[in-house]
């Protein structure tokens, strides 16, 4: 299993979630999530994981499809997910990151979005033009 060396844990990643957002919202910047599969590297071994040339059918793409042919195995190996999140530029930039375990991601996940649409504030939705839709122009045009 991989270490959580630099990381937050989930719950703290969580709670700078919300703060990556406030500050954002103040500043109208950006704020960047970043998901990717953790896979811990072994440059003795050489992970299949990395090469698809040679071993296709542990590429992840290949485990949606359902389809095995003969002979071949899939990987049924369960990843970690790293996230990170970021905000600002070059020497200003903010960042941290967390590790989830495939059994703790939907947890993770209903907590996750519950803080950020909290924290997304400062969206507004767009007022509509009052007026004739383009449908109903349509058909007064087909009718001449």
């Amino acid at each position: 299993m991989s270490t959580n060396e630099g990381c937050l844990s989930s719950e703290t990643f969580l709670v700078k979630v919300s703060e990556f957002f406030k500050i954002a919202n103040e500043k109208k910047i950006t704020v960047h999530l970043t998901l990717k599969r953790l896979i811990d590297r072994d440059p003795v071994e050489e992970n299949p994981e990395l090469d698809s040339t040679k071993q296709p059918f542990f590429d992840v793409s290949q485990k949606a499809t359902g389809v095995v042919p003969a002979g071949k195995e899939i990987s049924t190996k369960e990843y970690p997910l790293l996230i990170r999140i970021s905000y600002g530029s070059h020497a200003k930039k903010t960042k941290c990151s967390t590790i989830i375990n495939s059994d703790q991601l939907d947890k993770f996940w209903q907590d996750y979005t519950s803080v950020v649409k909290s924290s997304m504030n400062g969206l507004i939705k767009k007022k509509k033009k009052k007026g004739k839709s383009a449908g109903t122009k349509d058909k007064k045009k087909g009718k001449k």
